[in-house]
C-alpha cells in the first residue's frame, strides 16, 4: 500500500460504482474544495479575465487494453477530438473512444503532443530498444504517419500547419508541408548559449517559444527563448536572465494567440509564471493552490489565453494528506480541478477555447489489475460556460 492512501480494499469499495461507469465515460462534479482561495497576479493577455471555471466537471476517456495503466490527454482539437498517449502508444480520441495512431515499422511507442483546428496532429515516436526518436505528423483517416525530415521531436503546430520541434543535433526547427521551413538559432558567437535548445510552441502569428541553456559566471542555467515571427534573427531570452550563483532556471511551455507565454521558474522546485509581449520585463508569478506547498507548474494555455493549466504535485504529502492536483488559472485565484479519488493525483496538460482541459487523473481501480496501487486515466475537465 502507498503511504498516505487508504487500503486497497477500502479504495475498491469506495470506487466500485465509478469504475463500472468508466466504459461510458465517468463524469465527476467538483466539490466545495474545487475553488482555491489564493491570490493571483496579472490577467490573461493583459486584459480583464473573462474565463469561467468555477465548477469544472471531470470525464474519463477509454484506454488501450493490455498496454499498461497510464494514459494522458496532451492535445485538444475541434469537434470533441483529443490526443495523447495510452500505454506509451500515441493515440487520439473521438469523444471517449480511443484509437491508435498507425505506427511505421520499428516504432512501438510515442505520444501526440498537439492538434490544430484543421485536425493536423504532431508528436514524437520512439523505438524502445534504442530510445531513438522521430518527429511525425498525422491526420485522422490517413493510413500512416508522416515522418518529418531530420526531426527527432515535434511539440506544437499552429492553424497554418507550421510545426515546431527539434531536429538532429538537438536544435529548434520549423516544418511546413513536410519540409523544413526554418532552422532556429541562438547567438553562440559570445559563448553565452549552449549548443542544444528546443522549440516547444508556436502561435498563429508565427511567434515561436523554446528552451535552452545560458552560461552565467561559471554555471549553466535554463532559459526560456522567443523567436519573432518571420524574422531571421536569433532567439530573445525571456527575462530575467539568471543572476550569478542563484541557480534558478526559466522554462517556457506554451504560448497563446496574442503572445502570452506561460511556464515556470525552477529553484529546487517550480513556481508558475507568465511573460507578456514585448518580453522586456521579468515574468509575473501566480500564487499556487493553498495546502499543496509552494510548488506548481504551468503546462499549457488556451489559444484565446483565458485558461492557463498545469499542476501542483505536493510531493511531500504525508500519510492521509492530500496529494498533487491539476489546476487552472483564469486571472483570479488558482482553481483546483476535481480528482477521481480524494487521495489520488492529477495533472492538466492541454486547454482549449471551448473550456475543455486535458490531462490525467489517478485513483480508480484498474479493471485489468484491481490490486495495482496506481492507475492513471486520460481525462477531460469541462469548465462551465467555456473558457
Amino acid at each position: 500500500m502507498i503511504p498516505g492512501r487508504p487500503s486497497q480494499g477500502a479504495r475498491r469499495a469506495s470506487c466500485i460504482l465509478a469504475a463500472g461507469l468508466l466504459a461510458a465515460g465517468l463524469t465527476v462534479a467538483a466539490g466545495p474544495s474545487a475553488t482555491a482561495t489564493a491570490t493571483a497576479t496579472g490577467t490573461p493577455d493583459g486584459r480583464a479575465a473573462t474565463g469561467n471555471c468555477a465548477a469544472p466537471t471531470l470525464q474519463t476517456l477509454d484506454r488501450l487494453p493490455g498496454l499498461g495503466s497510464f494514459a494522458v490527454v496532451k492535445a485538444l482539437g475541434r469537434h470533441g477530438t483529443s490526443a495523447g498517449s495510452s500505454g506509451d502508444v500515441p493515440v487520439y480520441w473521438t469523444g471517449t473512444e480511443v484509437h491508435r495512431v498507425p505506427l511505421p515499422p520499428g516504432y512501438l511507442a510515442g505520444e501526440v503532443a498537439a492538434i490544430n483546428r484543421h485536425g493536423l496532429m504532431v508528436g514524437t515516436l520512439r523505438t524502445p530498444s534504442t530510445n531513438a526518436t522521430k518527429a511525425f505528423s498525422f491526420r485522422i483517416g490517413s493510413a500512416r504517419v508522416r515522418l518529418l525530415p531530420g526531426g527527432i521531436a515535434a511539440h506544437d503546430v499552429n492553424d497554418f500547419g507550421v510545426i515546431a520541434g527539434v531536429r538532429s543535433g538537438n536544435t529548434g526547427v520549423l516544418w511546413k508541408n513536410n519540409t523544413v521551413l526554418r532552422n532556429l538559432t541562438v547567438d553562440t558567437a559570445t559563448g553565452e548559449y549552449g549548443g542544444s535548445f528546443t522549440a516547444v510552441g508556436i502561435n498563429n502569428a508565427g511567434t515561436v517559444i523554446g528552451d535552452g541553456t545560458q552560461y552565467i559566471e561559471g554555471e549553466w542555467v535554463g532559459v526560456g527563448l522567443v523567436w519573432k515571427a518571420a524574422t531571421p534573427g536569433h532567439a530573445r531570452t525571456l527575462l530575467p536572465q539568471a543572476a550569478p550563483n542563484e541557480g534558478y532556471s526559466s522554462v517556457a511551455t506554451d504560448i497563446s494567440r496574442t503572445g502570452r507565454v506561460v511556464g515556470h521558474r525552477l529553484f529546487t522546485w517550480g513556481s508558475p509564471v507568465h511573460w507578456d509581449r514585448p518580453y522586456t520585463q521579468p515574468p509575473t508569478g501566480v500564487a499556487g493552490l493553498p495546502g499543496l506547498g509552494s510548488e506548481g507548474y504551468f503546462t499549457a494555455i488556451s489559444p484565446n489565453g483565458r485558461l492557463t493549466v498545469g499542476y501542483a504535485p505536493n510531493r511531500w504529502a504525508g500519510p492521509g494528506e492530500e496529494r498533487g492536483a491539476a489546476q487552472v488559472w483564469t486571472g483570479g485565484a488558482m482553481i483546483k480541478l476535481p480528482r477521481l479519488d480524494p487521495l489520488g493525483t492529477a495533472e492538466a496538460h492541454a486547454a482549449a477555447d471551448d473550456g475543455r482541459i486535458g490531462g490525467y487523473a489517478t485513483g480508480l481501480p484498474d479493471p485489468e489489475d484491481p490490486e495495482a496501487p496506481e492507475s492513471a486515466y486520460p481525462v477531460i475537465w469541462r469548465c462551465v460556460g467555456g473558457g
